[in-house]
């Protein structure tokens, strides 16, 4: 194998590595919010406390993606 197919084979093995890694990382996140979200809506929390994670979500959420973002909670 000549110095640039090996170049080549070497890149797209950490290329997909890391889009693996990424991909894995983005999936996991969406189920672990997902459960936390169930948790909070079965614990029987008043309306006001609803109402306060909502609004901090959305914060931590405006403050990652600007103020363009869509609402983290719903």
């Amino acid at each position: 194998m000549s110095d640039g197919g090996r170049l080549l084979w070497i890149v797209g093995v950490f290329a997909a590595a890391t889009v693996g890694l990424v991909a894995g990382i983005w999936i996991g996140g969406e189920i672990e919010s997902s459960v936390y979200w169930e948790i909070i809506a079965e614990a029987n929390l008043p309306e006001e406390c609803l109402r306060e994670f909502e609004a901090a979500a959305n914060r931590v959420a405006e403050s990652y993606l600007g103020p363009a973002a869509p609402p983290a909670a719903d």
